[in-house]
């Protein structure tokens, strides 16, 4: 990836207050139910102009889920007595990365990857300085990407600092467990407890609703934005909300459906290979087994941990039903995703060839249930790509995988009443490419909606494209009612995706029509279903 280590490792780091700042916002201290917590001022460092913030960094939201909490629900923090210095990113939680590339790409490209633990539950907290329990602003509450088998709140690209000084905003963004760690699929655990991932999620959510008037976040004016998989965890919140509702509002970046999956075998596998299978307590000798051993054991072997369905808290049997009945958070919606979100897989897949015809990825497609794409479709919905290798094939899974469950789920929320806007992100710059024809890739929307775009290379039009973006996202989770600057769903006659970053509007956003992106859907949604796919 060819980023600046300098401006990157400035948003990684975060603090860097100039002498008069740090002689006039000296060490911020809040006091929370659990103790008192200092932080640190900050400047944003790809934009020096802006005014510096507040930081609170690495404060613990739960117990260490370590020993019996292993594999179990979060237990709120216990109290401190003594002042926490909240100054520094905490660990990540134990991650599972498909092999080297994937780490390469997604876990602080060029800079040293955060520092792992099992020991993990930590959140921070980015405020302006004008924020107080007296002037409270609104709140926007991350749930980072990664499969929900790798991803931590550390890394350079989740710095709220930028959204927090542009856009007088409280940024929260939260830790939480991945892989076996956060879905151990273990028959042992008690129903409604399965997905410890998706609890750590609504624990944190409780901590925002009795803590964050104190760092200025108004609890009562809290959006909950993730992208990938982490869109995928904002769906479930939206399909099986807490109550009382922690959120007023919601953005899914890139959200796509989940295979029902394997994870009592892999869970099995794990425990025949560190001979317990035959123990009194299967689970309890998992967790004497060191976190390092069985997170090394469970890369080695690609095994797979999807959320259990059905866990009766969480999770139903799938997301659609829920807002199909209507019977989901009654919430403005924002939803999008990016024009090449399949180019980084294919590349991670190998795909990525001069070779790559529609045979090559049928063959790759079979191997997880979808049927064949056929010429016919190709010539239908794709004339001007027939020929045009790894872009057609790009641009098919984009769509099978991307596109059309987004369209689906859009749908969905629409008919129910709810108040939707969909987006379509074609923002593509330099210094933030993985590769020539990576195109607007997976996640590469996420520089410019927090404003963390590396400044070396910056380009005017990407500096505007994010101010513009970052207005969008604040502007929603400020107001939502008010919604978007473009149509919503249902209320232009189909003409209202609003499309960022695009030729018609490089720093900004053009209206198009939704069929210009959707039209392949008629074909594609039906092999969703066919193959298992779960909404």
């Amino acid at each position: 990836m060819r980023f600046s280590q300098f401006s990157l490792l400035g948003l990684l780091v975060g603090v860097h207050a100039t002498p008069l700042e740090q002689r006039q916002n000296a060490n911020p201290t809040v006091t929370i139910n659990n103790g008192q917590v200092i932080g640190t001022v900050t400047g944003v460092s790809n934009q020096p102009s802006l005014p510096p913030i507040k930081a609170y960094l690495g404060i613990p939201y739960a117990k260490p889920p370590t020993g019996s909490r292993r594999f179990a629900p979060p237990e709120p923090a216990t109290p401190w007595s003594s002042p926490l210095r909240a100054q520094q990113l905490p660990p990540a939680c134990l991650q599972q990365f498909a092999n080297e590339k994937t780490k390469q790409y997604f876990n602080n490209p060029t800079l040293p990857p955060p520092a792992e633990s099992e020991d993990c539950l930590y959140l921070n907290v980015f405020a302006p300085t004008s924020a107080s329990p007296t002037r409270t602003k609104a709140v926007m509450f991350w749930l980072y990407g990664g499969n929900n088998q790798f991803g931590t709140a550390s890394l350079a690209f989740y710095n709220g600092s930028s959204l927090a000084a542009n856009e007088d905003v409280v940024v929260v963004a939260i830790n939480y467990r991945t892989n076996m760690f956060g879905f151990s699929n273990s028959p042992q655990v008690p129903r409604g407890q399965q997905n410890s991932a998706f609890l750590d999620q609504r624990l944190a959510l409780q901590w925002v609703q009795q803590n964050i008037k104190q760092f200025g976040g108004d609890p009562a004016r809290v959006t909950i934005f993730g992208e990938s998989a982490g869109g995928y965890d904002v769906k479930q919140l939206l399909a099986n909300p807490p109550s009382p509702l922690p959120f007023r509002a919601a953005i899914m970046q890139s959200q796509n459906q989940a295979s029902a999956g394997v994870g009592l075998v892999s869970y099995n596998q794990v425990a025949s290979n560190f001979g317990c299978s035959t123990a009194p307590s299967v689970i309890d000798c998992l967790r004497q087994v060191p976190a390092t051993a069985i997170q090394a054991y469970i890369t080695e072997e690609s095994l797979s941990f999807p959320d259990v369905t059905e866990d009766g808290t969480s999770v139903g049997k799938q997301a659609l039903p829920n807002i199909l009945s209507g019977q989901f958070a009654n919430v403005p919606v924002l939803i999008g995703t990016n024009n090449n979100e399949a180019s980084v897989f294919l590349d991670l897949f190998g795909l990525n060839t001069g070779s790559t015809t529609p045979a090559t990825l049928n063959a790759t497609l079979a191997q997880y249930g979808f049927e064949g794409i056929s010429d016919s479709t190709i010539q239908t919905f794709y004339p001007n790509l027939a020929n045009a290798g790894f872009k057609l094939i790009d641009r098919i899974v984009t769509d099978l995988l991307f596109t059309c469950s987004t369209k689906t789920l859009a749908d969905a929320i629409k008919l129910s009443g709810r108040p939707i806007w969909r987006y379509w992100y074609e923002g593509v710059f330099p210094n933030l490419s993985l590769f020539p024809n990576a195109g607007a890739w997976h996640s590469s929307e996420i520089p410019s909606a927090w404003g963390t775009y590396p400044a070396s290379g910056a380009t005017r039009t990407q500096i505007a494209l994010s101010k513009y973006m970052q207005g969008v996202w604040a502007g929603f989770a400020k107001n939502p009612s008010r919604g978007i600057p473009w149509p919503r769903l249902g209320s232009n006659n189909g003409r209202e995706l609003g499309v960022l970053g695009g030729e018609g509007a490089p720093s900004g956003e053009e209206t198009r029509p939704l069929i210009e992106k959707d039209a392949p859907c008629a074909v594609f949604s039906p092999l969703l279903i066919a193959a298992g796919q779960a909404y």
